[in-house]
């Protein structure tokens, strides 16, 4: 056996397989001709040069294209379990990131995934160990007039796919790559943004045109509802880790899982269909979009490309009222580069990790008890100052998996959430709902809470994805009288307060909103008119809205007033979501075309928010 010159043979072998495992499990899709021309041509111009130009090491080159190759594949399906959606190149950028996640994503390995993508490995192992058993000749190689040939077809395969695919919209990467195979949807994606980068469109709309847009006539700011009735008040951000909507009110084993919340909501406009509008940033663009009202970079965690920014936002625009700006986050500050992202946004400082220490951990840092407490200690010291704030209050202790000690569960849960990924939920957001109460009441003790605004919701869904297992899925059914849909999952709490004022008790508005409504909404209430262009509107103002979310739904997938609609993706037909839960649209013969206009005008939603947001580059980046 001329296993040396048969090592062309063997990798060529091996990765074919390898994509056809990969496309079976993402894209449950075996033809071997769509491999052979999207995908394999790549690696086969990397083993033709191996075979033209290495005399020695070539079995060590060989390992390390496919270790890279089988690693990544492997990488990319974990990934899209976790997160439902193919991770781009920007992806690999973010490795760093992962630590939130991983004890997460692990759940969702295999161990038929090591064989799929290693296998190869295995058999090179079981090779060495019995060479000595097998005569071979070393040291062959393949004939260049065999592999000159193949190198100049593959060159010639990947030439017509660039050309035929360059100019080809990616709005949803895992069909892209379905259709058009992985590494070409790659190198059409780096090819893409590199133009688009390049390319700055004019800014020839205007907010106004945003409000048009959606359904709506534009209204002046300060003659919107409610305007300025809680101005010159300090105002208090607080993000809840992983909260969603749907456990306020709501009951398990006869237990209040939000029993803080469900009174403070009486006491509060309660907004209850706004969803997260987050990219591939996770909780910090959930941050950014609070105080920019525009849309994320999607692919990219927009705080990885926002140092050459200058960005009308919330921190600055108090600031330039006299406020002094602060964001709090128990977290390291290099995590999703907030050490960029805080600065760019213009808070005056910062507090995290350095400043809450490492005591009563819980998962990713300090508990939310721990927390509030510290951050009290620095409201104090501003209620000293007599100076009005802005305070972004983060909290972290209820992040996936939802592990709580003993000591910090409230609820006593039935037998069937025991030890469940639901189960955990409820525990993890009990503690974080019974921490917040206390936090208000020091509020209330030390005198801020009423001068203050108080502003809280979800930066994003905690039970997504194949972490929900098939048990999840009934309890969650069970609990919700109905099946846990996308709208479940998307749909998070937004809840602003205005003590004394009794104009905003037990207010629950309906307006279908998203994350990005947030800031113009709390401005209106500060009488604070935004500066700059911005991409929300003021849920207290305006009936009808248009709103999209990028990296987790694939691009023009929309929320009007009435439905979530998401287009085809590799693994849905066209999906649409009646929110107000009545099925209203199930009969449509052609949704596409029913919904093409507002399909077509959240891509221009894009458009200008991505062009808005090029401009904002500052003159020394130019």
């Amino acid at each position: 056996m001329n296993f040396t010159k048969s090592y062309f043979l063997f990798f060529t072998v091996a990765i074919i397989i390898k994509f056809m495992l990969f496309r079976s499990l993402l894209f449950d899709d075996l033809n071997i001709l769509k491999i052979l021309w999207f995908e394999i041509a790549w690696v086969i111009i990397l083993f033709v040069l191996i075979e033209l130009f290495l005399k020695r090491l070539k079995l060590i080159v060989y390992l390390v294209i496919d270790l890279v190759l089988s690693i990544t594949l492997f990488s990319m399906v974990i990934y899209e379990r976790y997160f439902i959606t193919l991770p781009t190149y920007h992806d690999l950028g973010q490795l760093n990131q992962v630590g939130s996640v991983s004890d997460s994503a692990l759940m969702l390995i295999s161990g038929k995934d090591y064989v799929f993508f290693f296998f190869d490995i295995a058999i090179l192992l079981l090779f060495f160990v019995l060479r000595k058993f097998i005569n071979y000749p070393k040291n062959t190689t393949i004939s260049r007039k065999i592999m000159t040939p193949i190198l100049a077809i593959a060159v010639v395969i990947i030439a017509i796919n660039f050309y035929v695919l360059r100019d080809d919209k990616i709005l949803d990467q895992a069909l892209f790559a379905d259709h058009n195979g992985v590494l070409n949807s790659q190198v059409v994606k780096v090819f893409q943004d590199k133009i688009r980068t390049k390319s700055s469109a004019a800014i020839d709309f205007t907010t106004e045109d945003v409000i048009k847009l959606k359904g709506n006539e534009p209204v002046p700011f300060s003659e919107h509802n409610y305007h300025g009735i809680g101005k010159d008040r300090n105002l208090i951000v607080i993000q809840i880790e992983s909260l969603q909507d749907f456990v306020i009110g709501r009951k398990v084993g006869g237990q209040e899982i939000t029993p803080n919340l469900n009174k403070w909501v009486e006491e509060s406009f309660y907004f209850t269909n706004v969803f997260q509008q987050i990219g591939a940033g996770n909780t910090s663009d959930a941050e950014f979009i609070m105080n920019t009202s525009i849309y994320p970079a999607g692919e990219t965690p927009t705080s990885s490309v926002i140092d050459d920014k200058e960005l009308p936002s919330l921190p600055y625009l108090l600031r330039d009222k006299g406020y002094h700006t602060a964001t709090f986050h128990a977290d390291t500050i290099k995590y999703w580069d907030r050490h960029i992202m805080y600065p760019a946004l213009g808070f005056n400082e910062y507090y995290d990790i350095e400043y809450y220490g490492e005591e009563d951990l819980v998962g990713f840092g300090p508990s939310d008890g721990y927390f509030y407490n510290k951050t009290m200690d620095v409201f104090r010291d501003y209620k000293e100052d007599g100076k009005p704030f802005y305070a972004h209050v983060l909290s972290l202790t209820s992040h996936t998996p939802f592990e709580m000690p003993a000591d910090k569960e409230y609820l006593n849960l039935p037998d069937e959430y025991e030890g469940t990924l639901v189960g955990n939920y409820f525990q993890s957001v009990r503690y974080a709902d019974e921490t917040l109460g206390q936090f208000f009441q020091e509020l209330k003790d030390e005198g801020l809470w009423e001068n203050s605004i108080i502003v809280l919701y979800g930066d994003h869904s905690g039970l997504h994805g194949r972490l929900v297992e098939d048990h999840d899925v009934k309890l969650l059914r069970d609990f919700l009288g109905s099946p846990y849909s996308l709208v479940d999952r998307f749909n998070i709490p937004f809840i602003v307060s205005i003590p004394g004022e009794t104009e905003t008790i037990g207010q629950r508005i309906e307006t279908t909103g998203g994350q990005m409504d947030m800031m113009p909404t709390v401005l209106n209430l500060m009488g604070i008119e935004p500066e700059g262009l911005y991409f929300g509107q003021n849920l207290l103002q305006y009936e009808h809205n248009l709103l999209g979310m990028r990296y987790y739904l694939s691009a023009g997938a929309f929320f009007n007033d009435e439905v979530l609609y998401i287009p085809e993706t590799t693994r849905n037909d066209i999906r649409i979501y009646d929110l107000k839960g009545q099925d209203r649209y199930k009969d449509i013969e052609d949704p596409q075309e029913h919904f093409e206009e507002y399909y077509l005008k959240m891509l221009q939603l894009y458009e200008w928010s991505d062009a808005y947001y090029q401009s904002l580059t500052r003159e020394e980046y130019k």
